[in-house]
């Protein structure tokens, strides 16, 4: 392996990135270090970077035919441009750290106001002209989602063709983009002129050809998932894109069926990023999702938590096996079999997407399903649950959304089976919520609690139909799993602390107060507020007589109590009882935002110890009415909002 420039990397060459590689994945944290990088490697001492290892492997039959559907002729297994002889490589490992730095060459090259310069930088590193158009030096495989994107918004070919499109990737190449022209914004044309030499002359690379190795021949596709497993690693969802697409390459059908399958893997995955990427600013985790569509399709019955846990290897050793002839009863990269799980998978990642962002969709005309308010807040509250707890659930939830959310046209049902469709999925999200506020919120159980058990359901629900139909689930959810449930250990649980004022639901619960009541919760988060403060308020504290004429530890029983708690946008320091209502009543008198429990706190003539256990009991037996909770016994109320008998 020579060691040569950037400018030497391109010499008579054209690149292309193949389908199995993961798209553009760098974020800010490569980006600022490539800089880094890049500014102390000072030009004018003959300083060098070295870069890394390129690992590249000539054109096989079914690249050129690629690269000929872009415009390229090729003769005797050379591309030629404008009369000149390119040789072709498809880039196995390097690909981030060269499309980067094209990136960046791409906004210094279009800064230049000498013409003749940018012409020759924009032929030797981008794209060349021929008569029926230009010839692009660099880029994904035409197949490949994000090669319309890189040409056209990256590299600032308006006349291509727009990618319809947009994919996690092809964020991270909007976000690159950026980032470099903010970097050089305020470059003087001597200091774009440095940096592009800096670029082309002084990084180096080493190339290593895969072909080169004659006696002991290389796998492409398993180098490459090889070589991912260092530095950036791929994701399970990238690794396993790559596993398909090899395994579909060795099926013993037809080449045109292998080409079906390929085309049909890359569209899925386009729409899967789609999805992932869909809200920029938070952009949905590969895995997660993963994992979530592996329980839907993959699992099975009889597996335990250790499967469960280890799905992914589950998933490289069995589902999607190397060898074909110790792969598992189901080929799944057969055609039919393919077509049938990928189909699965475009349709499991919309419903992810709703389940993340539930009130995203409502103007999104790509999403296609029927969804109801009340769908849409239990999926708001089941994932953003205090802590986490619960977060399994998630995976539940695709099953039956799968199953039973219907489309919102053709989807063959009566007004009646439909509004009952919907009903019953409102019904199932209550109960699985209810279970989360059970066993997480009140009892503060492991987080792992019935894991097991549901991710048993999911296989049984989504793949076993009406054998395990919506009633067994919903009966499921609200009694056996449940059973264990006992008001003592929730007295336990959020007395262990602070009481209600370290405990994690608090917040939860105070919303579902607020919501009870006929509040509308805002975007921004409303704050938690105590009407009879702590003792480190000892002055406001003393115009509370009725309370503070007891012990310190009683007092602190009353301050921490559930009913001396409210929700507020306004801002309140301590003050006494009737200060706060004047805030509350001013606050009304000018429009501002004002919560429920704001204006509860008007029904109050004094605050006393009679009265706060008297707002607790009240929001209590709400709560429990309102989630279908177990009875509770007086005694016990009593120990759980005072922590006394």
């Amino acid at each position: 392996m020579n060691i040569i420039t950037f400018e030497e990397v391109f010499r008579g060459k054209v690149f292309r990135i193949p389908d199995y590689q993961r798209g553009y994945s760098w974020t800010k944290k490569e980006l600022e270090e490539l800089w880094g990088d890049l500014n102390n490697t000072h030009h004018n001492r003959n300083a060098f970077h070295f870069t890394g290892i390129l690992t590249v492997t000539d054109f096989s039959k079914f690249d050129t035919e690629c690269i000929r559907r872009e415009g390229f002729v090729v003769r005797g297994g050379k591309l030629v441009i404008e009369g000149d002889s390119y040789e072709g490589f498809n880039i196995v490992d390097g690909q981030q750290r060269l499309t980067t730095i094209l990136i960046l060459l791409s906004e210094l090259v279009m800064a230049l106001e000498d013409s003749p310069l940018k012409q020759r930088l924009t032929e030797y590193y981008f794209k060349v002209k021929e008569a029926d158009g230009y010839r692009y030096i660099f880029g994904y495989h035409v197949d490949v989602p994000s090669h319309n994107y890189l040409i056209r918004e990256i590299f600032n070919d308006t006349d291509y063709e727009a990618e319809e499109t947009e994919t996690l990737y092809t964020h991270n190449l909007s976000f690159a983009k950026a980032f470099f022209s903010e970097r050089i914004k305020d470059f003087t044309q001597v200091e774009l002129v440095f940096w592009i030499e800096k670029l082309t002359k002084h990084l180096l690379f080493s190339i290593l050809n895969l072909n080169e190795s004659k006696e002991r021949p290389l796998d492409v596709s398993m180098v490459f998932e090889t070589l991912n497993f260092r530095g950036k690693q791929l994701s399970s969802l990238e690794r396993l894109k790559n596993r398909v697409l090899y395994i579909v390459s060795k099926q013993l059908t037809v080449a045109s069926t292998i080409d079906r399958s390929r085309k049909k893997v890359n569209q899925s995955w386009l729409e899967v990023y789609k999805w992932l990427g869909r809200n920029p600013t938070q952009a949905m985790d590969d895995d997660a999702f993963l994992k979530a569509f592996w329980l839907l399709y993959f699992s099975h019955s009889k597996m335990v938590s250790t499967d469960f846990k280890s799905y992914q290897k589950h998933l490289f050793t069995i589902d999607f096996q190397l060898d074909q002839q110790e792969m598992g009863s189901v080929n799944y990269a057969d055609y039919s079999e393919l077509t049938q799980w990928l189909e699965s998978m475009r349709k499991a990642v919309a419903l992810w997407y709703f389940i993340n962002n539930p009130y995203a969709v409502d103007t999104d005309e790509d999403f296609v399903y029927m969804i109801t308010p009340a769908i849409q807040k239990s999926l708001l509250r089941l994932s953003n649950f205090p802590r986490g707890y619960g977060k399994y659930m998630l995976n539940l939830v695709l099953a039956v959304l799968m199953r039973d959310l219907p489309v919102k046209e053709d989807h063959g049902l009566s007004d009646f089976e439909l509004q009952e469709r919907l009903v019953s999925i409102e019904r199932l999200f209550f109960a699985m919520e209810r279970h989360n506020i059970m066993c997480f919120l009140l009892q503060g159980n492991n987080s792992t609690l019935n894991v097991e058990d549901t991710f048993r359901d999911i296989n049984f629900y989504y793949l076993r139909g009406r054998a395990h139909n919506n009633e067994y689930l919903f009966n499921v959810l609200m009694e056996s799993r449940v059973e264990h449930f006992r008001w003592k250990e929730v007295i336990r649980h959020i007395h262990k602390g602070g009481r209600f004022k370290t405990w994690a639901g608090l917040d939860y619960f105070l919303k579902g107060i607020e919501e009870s009541m006929g509040g509308l919760l805002e975007q921004t988060e409303p704050k938690v507020y105590l009407v009879y403060p702590e003792e480190d308020d000892y002055e406001v504290r003393s115009t509370y007589k009725d309370i503070n004429t007891m012990q310190k530890v009683n007092r602190d029983r009353y301050s921490h109590s559930i009913g001396n708690m409210f929700l507020a946008y306004n801002r309140y320091e301590a003050n006494p009882f009737d200060k706060i209502q004047h805030k509350v009543q001013n606050a009304v008198k000018h429009e501002y935002r004002v919560s429920k429990l704001e204006l509860d706190l008007l029904e109050y003539p004094n605050w006393t110890k009679e009265n706060i256990e008297a707002r607790g009991r009240k929001m209590m037996e709400a709560f429990i009415e309102h989630w279908e909770l177990p009875m509770i016994q007086e005694t016990e109320m009593k120990r759980l909002l005072l922590d006394e008998v």
